[in-house]
């Protein structure tokens, strides 16, 4: 998918669910779409909620990928060694500098020149993530496997992780109703545990590091690694003392962002969004992860009672009956 890149300061644009107007999440700016990009991203999105919709069918998701990746931009990459990498990717995002491919198997970082301390941060941080013993190998998918890096003649450097086929940004998927967003937090609960047993701080937790598979009902935080650190410690930017409720709190604002209202408002209880789960969103985490994830438990039996599983197409109403 082509990118939007902000007029004023450069970043990439997010669209509103209508594809219809990019927003800058940096500085606010907004920009409505020519006809001929209205046209092209609400073509991609079609084809994305096709393929969403396709649910366990694997035969049918798999022509609607082959779709998608038609869509697909491409990227060469020129290695100190004369060699090229090319790239087909689906989407890219800008963090903190770092621009972020996401292929169909992978996941590609590209961290400046004099910036390679920030690919180090990664891979160190990632290679202190410890699991309880129990529960090691489902747990470890969670969190990305390095698979490469490269060191490119422009003096930047590449940063490779492994991922499923069917996982996605989940930034690409705006204005999730309120039964996908629950088992997002009870994803995200579990991935704060693991952050919290390895005293680890991870300041940006939100919809554009974690990726989900729809059809497994899995989230996992695939980026902005180079930021994490020890709790306690100081930031890698040095302005401020990491919090492990920073973990918590970026649970909250993502259930929030991907529901679409302000966890700062009153906001309203609806068929969609039961006063439960409006209320998990704009608490206070608990004072670690394990109390926040047995809270969360409670508000999601009060939110929709006993657990159940939802394909991510699924219309709620055909599953629980439209007076539910």
């Amino acid at each position: 998918m082509k990118n939007l890149n902000c007029k004023n300061c450069g970043a990439v644009m997010l669209l509103d669910s209508s594809a219809m107007t990019a927003y800058c999440r940096f500085c606010g700016t907004k920009h409505m779409l020519s006809r001929e990009d209205t046209d092209y991203f609400s073509d991609y999105y079609s084809t994305l909620s096709d393929l969403i919709g396709s649910g366990n069918n694997a035969e049918e998701r798999k022509k609607i990928a082959e779709k998608v990746w038609e869509m697909a931009e491409e990227k060469v990459f020129e290695c100190r060694d004369g060699t090229e990498i090319e790239i087909r990717y689906m989407h890219m995002e800008c963090i903190d500098g770092v621009k972020i491919y996401t292929a169909r198997r992978n996941i590609v970082f590209h961290f400046k020149a004099g910036e390679q301390e920030k690919a180090e941060r990664f891979r160190k941080n990632v290679s202190l993530i410890d699991y309880p013993s129990a529960d090691t190998k489902h747990l470890s998918n969670f969190f990305p496997n390095i698979v490469g890096g490269f060191s490119l003649a422009d003096g930047s450097s590449l940063l490779v992780i492994s991922k499923d086929e069917d996982e996605y940004p989940l930034c690409l998927f705006p204005g999730l109703g309120g039964r996908h967003t629950a088992w997002i937090i009870s994803r995200m609960e579990n991935l704060c545990c693991v952050l919290e047993y390895n005293g680890i701080v991870h300041p940006l937790i939100n919809p554009s590091t974690l990726y989900i598979n729809p059809y497994l009902h899995q989230a996992n935080l695939y980026s902005g690694w180079w930021l994490a650190g020890r709790k306690n410690s100081i930031s890698s930017d040095g302005r401020r003392v990491l919090e492990m409720r920073e973990n918590l709190l970026g649970l909250r604002n993502t259930a929030a962002n991907i529901l679409g209202f302000d966890r700062s408002s009153d906001a309203a209880e609806s068929k969609d969004i039961p006063g439960a789960l409006s209320e998990f969103i704009r608490s206070s985490p608990c004072g670690d992860a394990y109390d926040d994830f047995s809270y969360w438990d409670e508000m999601l039996v009060r939110a929709y009672g006993e657990r159940r599983f939802i394909g991510l197409e699924t219309d709620d109403g055909k599953i629980y009956g439209a007076d539910t």
